[in-house]
């Protein structure tokens, strides 16, 4: 590690950057110090720390597979990337340069290595995504290589899972097996498409929906079988006792892979073909696939499986629902969107930061972020009322006061979101920074000494644009003088008006006229029903009063705009109809349905002498897919330490009960033959003596030796075993642990059962009285587990992790994101990644 701390002093990097990482790398090498030293004095089941630190990621991947192949992977990702690199390890590790006795054994880590690569070595995939790799036998006796999926290949993703196969078949290449061959003894084709239809009937969907012929001519093509172990409990009906399908039941590995990678994914993958040509794979480009976009037949079924008490939010096309805005915050990006931090109040907390939610583009999930800088939800009150739910304060006391939410605000999501998926762009609407880049460009092409402007004002819109925002007046001035369209801060929601509702929303202005010479504070529209459903299509912040006779409007910037138009309306009153009211040449059709949109934006444009754009272009899909859960990772009921006692600790289990009564119990054979007694420690705590765990019969009870633990028992043919029922001195081990730590436990000081690991080894006792002197829990293998959401960070303020500045300067946070020294709880701070290090 310290060599690559040196590589780093050489960099770039700023030095504050540099000492953040030696003081947190030096904290982690301290601790893992104290728990080896600990380890080593034998009172634990295993003599080293089973968690590994991987300081990047050819470290993290040679460390996962025990391969070392961690200065290979540095030599090579940095100028192949990681598809290609990818196959380049696999390559050499099939060669025999990494070792390996079998084929099959080159093969195998060849291929895990590959996706561990192009997964990034953080999913359970290479290990437990693969199942096996096992070359066969087609029908003319030539050899082929197969890959068996299991389950977890999920955790890969699409393409990553795809790509495995493209792995596959590159080693395949390089040791000169000969293709797969379908139905070369069965109709393995047809098992595929019967397989695919039942899963998807009988135990859930996919994420994509593809054809039978996509299926066909999939499988038909493959140069590498797709095999796979059972995953459910559900068998084919048709296909049945395949001679090279070792089960009837559905493989959902293998499936997952063929459906969401392979035919899913195969545009995306055939751009990776051609980018790293690999030959033979050309037949991706006759599959149909599963392309999204938002007419797609794969988006409809994905928002129709709604699940009961998990609500549907927004549907696509509809105004009203969440508006498309394209962008990120610190906290999106990666599959997280943003939406505004009142909608999870105002929607009674359906949805939190951390929901998984599924959405119709540009992917099939996110989860959910809050972003303040956003457009804020606009909501109807009991009395009629239309306001902007702008803060947090302001959600909660009204939350109980709205009947309706007419607009649910912005939906923040990246244009990496759509690349990633390869999903079509959707029409984006008018907002702030879109106008900042207008007036921008037209500033570089503008006098600024003009008398008109202040061009520090003008500036200052320009480069903070959700910050500082111009009154209506400097609006209508700017757009007019420079030729850019109004400000979207100001636009109303024209194009959710139907022209039959334009034309009347007209002719009510031109009956509220005496609002324009009124100067009176309040100025009252005549209420009518018709007038204030349109008011509240618009989105115009508004009340009712005097007996809900008369409607005022709320925002002085709203009632602006509306006395303007009315003073054109009445300019223009003779040529309204010839103008703008024409509606003999619109009907009902989508089409006309895009015309009378243009229609009315083109009237308001002229009316109000500035180019309006559409406020809401777009509206993206949402339903609550699964609850936000981060928590502690317990067992159930929770279990302070891995120590069997069987029914004797009661309903609670616990384990000071038990020790009331003599144990029986199965655990490991590990034993001092010194003090004669049982342990479950690797070395004795009276002799301190190794206690290594024997093997021996469990019938007749014949201690075999390490060259004979893989056969049965040679005395009598029975099974071998590492554990066996074990009278066990509890109440000593309780009064040891005590005297030795010094605390007493109290009641229930939980246990389990049984053990259901291999060997059945039992915690020390001392681990669960510390556990529950510091109300904690561990999960069964072992572990103190809390499960968090995975959600991306660049930013913070130290108000938001309510730390103090102090404690952030020791931590090596002294400057914020514009390199000014770190005073203040509002300063936005660059969040340091150890991975940018190492």
């Amino acid at each position: 590690m310290n060599n690559r701390i040196k590589e780093a002093r050489n960099s770039e990097i700023p030095p504050f950057y540099i000492e953040y990482h030696q003081k947190i790398s030096k904290y982690i090498e301290d601790t893992i110090s104290i728990a080896q030293a600990a380890k080593k004095e034998g009172l634990d089941i295993s003599e080293k720390v089973e968690s590994q630190i991987g300081y990047d990621l050819p470290d993290r991947i040679a460390k996962i597979h025990d391969i070392d192949i961690s200065d290979r992977l540095r030599t090579l990702l940095p100028k192949l990337g990681k598809e290609q690199t990818a196959l380049k390890i696999a390559e050499e590790i099939v060669l025999g340069r990494y070792g390996g006795e079998t084929i099959e054994e080159k093969l195998n880590n060849a291929i895990r290595v590959g996706l561990s690569v192009v997964t990034e070595g953080v999913t359970v995939a290479p290990l437990q995504g693969i199942y096996d790799v096992k070359i066969k036998s087609n029908a003319d006796r030539s050899q082929y290589l197969s890959v068996s999926f299991a389950g977890p290949i999920r955790s890969a993703g699409g393409t990553e899972a795809a790509l495995t196969m493209l792995i596959a078949d590159h080693v395949r290449k390089i040791i000169g097996l000969d293709k797969y061959i379908p139905n070369s003894y069965d109709d393995e084709i047809s098992r595929y498409v019967e397989e695919l239809r039942i899963y998807e009937r009988e135990v859930g969907n996919f994420q994509f929906k593809v054809s039978d012929d996509d299926v066909i001519s999939c499988i038909s093509s493959l140069p590498v079988e797709i095999d796979g172990i059972d995953t459910d409990p559900v068998e084919v009906v048709g296909h049945r006792n395949l001679q090279r399908i070792s089960t009837n039941r559905v493989r959902g590995g293998a499936l997952r892979v063929m459906n969401d990678g392979l035919i899913g994914r195969s545009r995306k993958l055939l751009k990776i073909v051609e980018t790293l040509k690999i030959e033979g794979w050309d037949w991706l480009k006759n599959l149909e696939g599963a392309i999204q976009t938002p007419e797609d037949d794969t988006i409809s079924h994905r928002m129709t499986e709604v699940i009961t008490g998990r609500p549907v939010l927004s549907m696509q096309k509809k105004i009203g629902g969440f508006r498309l805005r394209y962008g990120r915050s610190c906290n999106t990006g990666f599959s997280t969107i943003g939406i505004h931090p009142t909608i999870p109040i105002l929607l009674n907390y359906a949805i939190a930061v951390g929901t998984q939610i599924k959405i119709d583009a540009p992917g099939k999930a996110s989860t959910i972020a809050l972003v303040d800088s956003i457009e804020p939800p606009i909501v109807k009150l009991h009395d009629g009322s239309v306001m902007k739910i702008e803060s947090i304060n302001q959600a909660k006391t009204m939350a109980n006061k709205i009947t309706k939410i007419l607009y649910l605000g912005d939906i923040l999501i990246s244009y990496g979101d759509f690349l990633e998926n390869n999903s079509q762009l959707l029409p984006a609407s008018y907002v702030e920074e879109i106008w900042a880049l207008e007036l921008k460009s037209k500033l570089l092409n503008t006098d600024l000494n003009s008398k008109i402007f202040d061009s520090k004002r003008l500036i200052e819109l320009t480069e903070h644009p959700l910050e500082k925002k111009p009154s209506v007046i400097e609006a209508f001035k700017i757009s007019q003088f420079f030729d850019i369209p109004f400000y979207p801060g100001f636009l109303f929601y024209w194009t959710a008006l139907t022209l039959n509702e334009f034309i009347i929303l007209i002719t009510k202005l031109l009956e509220n006229r005496e609002i324009v010479n009124n100067t009176d504070e309040n100025k009252y529209f005549i209420n009518s029903l018709e007038l204030k459903i349109i008011f509240e299509k618009l989105g115009i912040i508004h009340s009712l009063c005097l007996d809900d006779s008369k409607i005022r409007i709320d925002d002085p910037n709203h009632l602006y705009i509306l006395t303007l138009l009315i003073t054109r309306c009445m300019e223009y009153e003779t040529k309204l109809n010839k103008l703008f009211l024409k509606s003999d040449d619109f009907t009902n059709d989508d089409a006309n349905h895009v015309n009378v949109k243009t229609h009315i934006l083109d009237s308001i444009s002229e009316l109000l002498d500035v180019n309006i754009k559409e406020k809401f272009s777009s509206s993206i899909a949402v339903r609550v897919g699964r609850p936000e859960k981060a928590a502690d990772r317990k067992m159930k009921p929770p279990v302070h330490v891995l120590f069997p006692i069987g029914t004797n600790g009661g309903p609670t289990r616990d384990i000071l009960k038990a020790m009331q009564k003599p144990l029986y119990v199965e655990i490991a054979n590990r034993f001092c033959n010194n003090c004669k007694s049982p342990t479950i420690s690797v070395s004795c705590q009276e002799c301190h003596s190794s206690t290594p765990i024997h093997t021996m019969c469990s019938t007749c009870k014949y201690e075999v030796n390490n060259q004979e633990q893989n056969g049965p028992c040679p005395m009598c043919g029975n099974r071998l075993k590492t554990h066996s029922p074990t009278n066990y001195p509890l109440k000593i081990a309780i009064e040891k642990a005590k005297k030795f730590l010094d605390i007493q436990p109290i009641e229930p000081l939980k246990g389990v059962k049984s053990l259901m690991g291999k060997n059945r080894c039992a915690e020390p006792l001392e681990k669960g009285i510390l556990r529950q002197k510091h109300n904690l829990f561990t999960f069964k293998d072992g572990t103190i587990r809390f499960d968090a959401t995975n959600e991306p960070l660049t930013h913070f303020k130290p108000k938001w992790i309510k730390t103090n500045i102090t404690r952030l300067r020791e931590l090596g946070y002294v400057k914020d994101h514009l390199g000014k020294d770190l005073e203040s709880p509002e300063q936005l701070v660059e969040l340091f990644m150890l991975q940018s290090i190492f």
